[in-house]
């Protein structure tokens, strides 16, 4: 037996999503069969080198994609349920070190470029104030796209500034604060936009498509952002980028990495890190200015 199913019903029971399990149960079909083909009928007798073998059959690149690591995440975990369970001894994989993919570039905007951007965003119409507005609140609180779709009025403390971010990533909930500039323009959507699209809906999603009446989606997202800065004369930019320039602007002006790390809702400061761009010459200058050496030497030369 190989115990997929019952792998499974322990995903399930995590509350990981249908496609998610959807895709785990994929992956293990294809596992299971590979093994069966190599007269492997039992999860007792799978060995290291027909995993590692198998781990081969999948790559097919010269570099790692995030599928290919998302598979080996997969086989990795489904060894070590085996192994808590008591099924195996040990997960053949317990010691495997897991290749890094490339991860998809968003480019930081620069803070005069932002400042642009925020300052001189046209709000004539109806589009362009949901695109502001949007704008505002990722740039704000350093959302992701899909945490400024699925946000909802009822989630909005506009007297406490402050936003429930519900299952989001990896099913987590999060509260993040909201600056006054963003809250003002939501507002403004909500009560000067958001009711003459709405129609007969009776969802209570904050963002909404302008001739449907509901939610958005992260192309409406896109579109509202973009178009928004094309008739302003700016150029477009990518909604993951006003997550990343918002984590590595409060770097760059002294905000503490593990209260960013808390704002963006990760896990580990390592995933904070992949997400801060600092220029080598800024850091440079950061570390002349702000290093307690630094500060130490100046200060026993004044002594002097």
């Amino acid at each position: 037996m190989f115990y997929i199913e019952e792998f499974i019903n322990h995903l399930k029971m995590n509350q990981y999503s249908y496609s998610t399990l959807q895709a785990y149960r994929k992956d293990l079909v294809n596992f299971k069969a590979y093994l069966a083909c190599n007269g492997i009928e039992d999860a007792l007798n799978i060995s290291k080198p027909t995993v590692l073998d198998y781990l081969k059959t999948l790559k097919g690149k010269t570099h790692p994609t995030k599928a290919y690591c998302n598979q080996i995440t997969r086989i990795i975990k489904y060894l070590h349920y085996l192994e808590e369970e008591g099924i195996i001894f040990l997960s053949p994989l317990r010691d495997y070190a897991m290749p890094k993919h490339q991860t998809k570039n968003y480019p930081v905007i620069g803070e005069l470029e932002m400042e642009k951007i925020l300052r001189h965003t046209n709000t004539v119409d109806s589009l362009c104030i949901k695109g502001k507005a949007i704008i505002e609140l990722a740039y704000s609180s350093a959302l992701r796209p899909r945490e400024v779709y699925d946000l909802k009025i009822p989630n909005i403390d506009f007297k406490q500034g402050i936003l429930f971010i519900e299952h989001s990533k990896n099913k987590k909930d999060r509260v993040v604060p909201v600056g006054r500039n963003a809250m003002a323009w939501i507002k403004k959507y909500i009560h000067e936009v958001r009711p003459r699209y709405i129609k007969d809906k009776s969802h209570s999603y904050v963002f909404i498509n302008h001739k449907t009446g509901e939610r958005l989606t992260v192309y409406g997202v896109r579109w509202a952002i973009q178009e928004s800065l094309r008739r302003s004369g700016n150029e477009p930019i990518k909604p993951y980028s006003l997550r990343v320039t918002s984590a590595t602007h409060l770097l760059l002006n002294g905000m503490n990495i593990v209260y960013i790390s808390k704002l963006l809702g990760h896990s580990s400061i390592k995933t904070t890190r992949g997400y801060l761009h600092v220029d080598l010459k800024h850091l440079q200058q950061e570390i002349k200015a702000k290093h307690p050496r630094v500060r130490m030497e100046k200060h026993l030369k004044n002594k002097e």
